[in-house]
């Protein structure tokens, strides 16, 4: 919800008297876009969380935190710590959302839809994130529709040893503790190793019609470890060699309004390496990564297992050819496959995609980002995407934006292979993409307003029906409006918020591709409205209040009494506020901190027939030398 353009301020503003009250914009790199440019320089729209904003955020997990930005939304988010949250940006599905750590795509083809699961992610080992909004298909290929949100992991130290962890406990039994080991063991050599540990008795993730509160908590437990070392044999290059573990077990219940003793969990194994070599206007980089995933669900009706596995190397180089022209070319590789079963052999399916980007930066004020990628997918063939995104700066105080773009998402593996209507004559779904926006910084630059309006269409939508299994056919419609405003009012006190309005409907096709019917968006809010405002008494204390309104949802209910017939039920509209406090000692290296959430206790619903928390707090205690 902090809005990136405060990130250095804030960061001055925790360092003692160190202190900015403007946006510095040009501090702030962001590198999702593969070429690292300022925040200045960027021609749509990006939102960086910092660490700061991580750490001090009274979210529990990635799904909350994310859940504060604006145009995002993660259901479940707020219910038992064990539930699966879907995410959706903008409206689209999390499927359409490509999740990236440290520009590296990581993938689940076990999963529906192929996305990762955001729960196995700990906040923990984050620096932060930046959250591209709208197609990123030229530069990240399938799976960008609506953008991509690209986890940047933590920085080595300079020292030969620094520890860094942060221990807190709080309701339900809710523990949750991570520690850091990191340095320079000489000029060549970085390491960083992080050990993560959470567990929560939770709550009962159904909601009990009867009110007895006789349905059992459904809790969770997650174990990660991330480490990578660095080398550096020249001052020019660099190679990162770097593990990612996780295991995330829990309970879930057999649906709404359901409970039952269900148990699942979630391995993953996520190994790889990055390569950087950069020399003057020469800037080039190479990265492979594996990701592994293997998930238990047992039921009354048994144990079902799903294994996925998803290689991804992507090469790149970029010439900067002057001061105002950067050009970028590369080569990305895929391939997913899922294990034998008893119902399937063992299938794969692979892409090979050359893709080139063009970057103008400020020619008398003209920026542009224009890019085009080739894909070739080993069982549909050929297609292809590209972005036109030009913007203009006056005076480095308005600047305005626009941009069309195309996209497209890959069928599933579980699509074109599995054991219920698989179909391997399946064509990607398609996109298009129409933005605009303004951003402008008045009052010495203390205070930024920002607009953004975007309309994206999917076409070719695969969709199951019983008769004949997957196919493609319908069609998805959204539009909305983003509105922003941040203020550091001085350097102890910034407020802000955001309003985010949201229209669309997917609208079903008979076989002709004439419109037969149209649905409304499903658990996606028209309306919504965040706030938050922080205040520094001092150099040691630190107090921060954030809220949201969300607007009426309509969601399905599949009714047993009904022969699981879906029907529409309205979700009443909400108000949240949460708050965070934490008091700093000895130069910031020790701060004890608070939070809670949903302070008035707030009876609401994400999804129907499932429990949110009331309000519920946890302490804990931050360190670093």
């Amino acid at each position: 919800m902090i809005a990136a353009a405060f990130d250095v301020a804030a960061v001055h503003a925790q360092n003692k008297s160190t202190i900015a009250d403007s946006l510095q914009l040009d501090d702030i790199m962001i590198t999702g876009t593969k070429i690292p440019i300022s925040l200045r320089e960027t021609t749509r729209p990006v939102v960086v969380i910092s660490r700061q904003e991580i750490e001090q955020s009274a979210a529990r997990d990635l799904g909350q935190l994310l859940n504060r930005q604006s145009g995002i939304r993660v259901n479940n988010s707020q219910g038992t710590p064990g539930n699966n949250q879907s995410l959706f940006l903008q409206g689209a599905g999390g499927e359409y959302t490509l999740i990236l750590i440290d520009g590296m795509a990581v993938k689940d083809p076990s999963g529906v839809g192929g996305s990762i699961d955001l729960r196995i992610i700990p906040v923990g080992n984050i620096e932060r994130i930046e959250i591209l909004k709208g197609n990123q298909s030229s530069l990240y290929g399938t799976d960008a529709i609506a953008g991509a949100i690209n986890i940047i992991t933590k920085k080595e130290s300079a020292n030969l040893l620094q520890a860094d962890g942060r221990i807190s406990y709080g309701a339900y039994n809710t523990f949750n503790g991570t520690l850091a080991l990191n340095g320079s063991l000489n000029k060549g050599v970085r390491y960083y190793v992080n050990y993560n540990r959470k567990s929560s008795d939770g709550i009962s993730a159904a909601a009990d019609p009867s009110g007895t509160g006789s349905y059992e908590n459904d809790g969770s437990h997650l174990d990660s470890f991330y480490g990578k070392v660095t080398f550096q044999p020249a001052e020019s290059f660099t190679i990162t060699p770097f593990l990612n573990i996780a295991t995330f077990n829990g309970d879930f219940d057999a649906g709404a309004f359901t409970d039952a003793p269900n148990t699942f969990s979630l391995d993953l194994l996520n190994p790889g390496a990055l390569l950087l070599f950069e020399s003057g206007d020469i800037r080039f980089s190479g990265n492979y990564s594996f990701t592994y995933t293997d998930r238990l669900f047992s039921t009354q009706f048994g144990e079902s297992e799903f294994e996925g596995k998803f290689h991804n190397a992507d090469v790149f180089g970029s010439y900067r050819l002057n001061h105002y022209y950067t050009v970028l070319a590369g080569f990305n590789v895929q391939n997913g496959s899922l294990p034998a079963t008893d119902f399937t052999e063992e299938v794969s399916a692979s892409f090979a995609s050359p893709y080139v980007n063009m970057l103008l930066k400020n020619v008398r004020g003209v920026s542009m980002e224009a890019g085009f990628r080739l894909n070739n997918h080993s069982e549909y063939g050929s297609n292809s995407t590209f972005s036109l995104a030009p913007s203009y700066s006056i005076n480095g105080r308005l600047k305005v934006s626009a941009s069309y773009s195309t996209g497209f998402k890959a069928p599933t593996l579980n699509e074109l292979f599995g054991p219920f209507g698989a179909n391997r004559n399946l064509d990607p779904e398609t996109s298009s993409e129409i933005r605009f926006g303004a951003e402008s910084y008045l009052m010495n630059r203390s205070l930024k307003l920002e607009a953004h309006y975007f309309s994206r269409d999917i076409d070719n939508l695969i969709v199951y029906t019983f008769d004949s299994g997957y196919m493609n056919r319908d069609r998805e419609e959204t539009s909305g409006f983003e509105l922003a405003g941040n203020w550091i009012v001085s350097p102890a006190f910034t407020f802000g918020g955001h309003y985010n309005y949201l229209s669309g409907e997917t609208i079903t096709l008979d076989d002709s591709g004439n419109r037969l019917s149209a649905d409304g968006l499903i658990r996606k809010p028209k309306h919504l409205v965040g706030l938050y405002g922080s205040y520094r008494f001092g150099s040691g204390l630190f107090v921060q209040l954030d809220g949201e309104f969300v607007g009426e949802r309509t969601d399905l209910f599949f009714n047993p009494a009904n022969n699981f017939a879906a029907e529409d039920v309205i979700l009443d509209s909400y108000f949240l506020l949460n708050a965070y406090a934490e008091f700093s000692f000895f130069d910031h290296n020790l701060s004890l901190f608070t939070n809670v959430r949903n302070l008035l206790n707030s009876n609401f619903t994400e999804v129907y027939g499932f429990n949110t928390m009331g309000l519920h707090a946890n302490a804990g205690v931050r360190f670093r030398f």
